[in-house]
């Protein structure tokens, strides 16, 4: 394992257990986790891992891959063919749920879908809603491959900006060398 991988280990655990050694180091329990960096450094391993730690515990905490949201979007009732747009992710967009929330491979999605002829983002729309609920518990959490520039591209600027006031940034695989831990 390298340095990278144990620091964040060593974070997310803190912020499992609400140690005080973790605020000191400039981070907030206030605010979700945002891991990032290459392929294969164990991003989602270590967020369903925290998850499954709450669930020992009895806590639901909520894990949802980005291509799922969409799809959840532009899924059919079979009865009406209607298309449950905004309904179907609802639950998930919702600025007052107190579940936390994994929201897994931001950027693996189609980052727009049509909706009546307009487009539409769902990642972007969900993140934006879950933002407004911050202050009243809503906690979210993400791991991605995107670059903080790469976010602002796909996503938009207004997205990127609330990184830094949802998140508590955890970087994995973000040095060249990085080992993808699929492939040892």
């Amino acid at each position: 394992m390298d340095q990278e991988t144990e620091k964040a280990i060593e974070l997310i655990c803190q912020y499992y257990n609400r140690e005080p050694k973790f605020e000191k180091q400039g981070y907030s329990f206030s605010k979700g986790l945002w891991l990032m960096g290459n392929f294969g450094s164990g991003k989602t391993q270590m967020l369903k891992a925290y998850r499954d730690l709450h669930k020992i515990k009895g806590v639901t905490i909520g894990f949802q891959s980005c291509v799922d949201m969409n799809m959840r979007f532009l899924k059919k009732d079979e009865f009406t063919n209607q298309i449950a747009r905004f309904d179907g992710i609802k639950v998930f967009s919702n600025k007052f749920d107190k579940v936390e929330r994994i929201f897994d491979d931001l950027g693996e999605e189609e980052t727009t879908v049509l909706d009546f002829g307009n487009k539409v983002c769902v990642m972007a729309h969900i993140v934006s809603e879950r933002y407004k609920g911050l202050k009243n518990g809503c906690i979210t959490h993400v791991t991605t491959n995107l670059t903080r520039q790469q976010i602002s591209d796909i996503y938009g600027g207004r997205i990127e900006s609330r990184i830094n006031e949802m998140f508590n940034i955890i970087n994995l695989g973000s040095k060249i060398d990085s080992p993808d831990y699929r492939k040892q």
